[in-house]
């Protein structure tokens, strides 16, 4: 199952990033390349979460585990673009400068007690997985790594919800792709809460279902990379739609560039 959901992934992520990066080329902005860099990040992320990826990594490498710290690495970059692409779009120009530090800064504490956790834990008799959360120190890891996680999407669907809204009539395609953006942020929430349930009820002594952990969080997070794919590339399409419409005919324009920053 992760397999097919992961590599799905890995493969749209492939079209989108190439796509955005097309995108920020023609119309450099920051959110336009930080859109592309996120794509990016998150397309390595998901093929390194491939199993099959994640085994040949750890024997390329010598690394036990070195696939699932590739992937939740590029998470938390992934995260953090989004972040800052938001706050390109959502804050005015005098707030936007602390607000990037600011969510740069939380998401390199995370990556400085992450790693260091995950390299005293690392060996061939764990993974990081809700499998192995009888290992306290997998558990603190993936907690680590949840809350993260949990945080910056309950942002992003903050945002992006807001973003829509803000777009109106005038740009419906950029509302609807937000609006998918939003939706993909609360699976995301859907996917650390279900991860994260696990592991504290394992801790209290009653733990649900692990076969339906593990099958419910990789069709959250894969639908949530989907979600957010479609949503991102949505205001292109708009773009190219009120072009073709204004010359009556199909250049290679300029995509839409989104909602403008309050």
């Amino acid at each position: 199952m992760d397999g097919i959901i992961f590599g799905s992934c890995a493969v749209a992520g492939v079209i989108v990033t190439v796509l955005c990066t097309r995108r920020a080329v023609h119309n450099p902005r920051v959110f336009t390349w930080l859109i592309a860099v996120a794509f990016g990040v998150c397309t390595v992320g998901v093929f390194f979460a491939v199993p099959a990826v994640a085994r040949v990594a750890e024997e390329v490498t010598g690394l036990d585990n070195a696939g699932k710290l590739v992937a939740h690495v590029c998470a938390i970059l992934w995260c953090a673009s989004l972040q800052i692409t938001m706050v390109d779009l959502a804050y005015r120009p005098e707030y936007l400068r602390s607000a990037m530090y600011q969510r740069l800064f939380v998401a390199a504490v995370e990556l400085a007690v992450m790693i260091p956790l995950f390299v005293a834990t690392n060996g061939d008799d764990v993974e990081f997985t809700t499998a192995y959360v009888d290992h306290p120190s997998v558990a603190a890891y993936l907690l680590v790594y949840l809350s993260y996680v949990l945080v910056t999407c309950g942002e992003l669907a903050f945002m992006c919800g807001r973003t829509a809204l803000r777009s109106g009539t005038a740009r419906p395609w950029t509302g609807a792709g937000f609006t998918l953006c939003s939706v993909a942020a609360v699976l995301g929430v859907g996917y650390t809460m279900s991860k994260g349930s696990y592991i504290v009820f394992h801790a209290l002594g009653h733990p649900w279902s692990l076969d339906a952990e593990e099958a419910l969080s990789p069709a959250l997070s894969g639908l949530a990379v989907l979600f957010l794919f479609a949503g991102l590339t949505m205001p292109m399409i708009g773009g190219m739609r009120r072009r073709l419409r204004r010359r009556g005919e199909a250049p290679l324009a300029e995509p839409d560039a989104g909602p403008v920053s309050s």
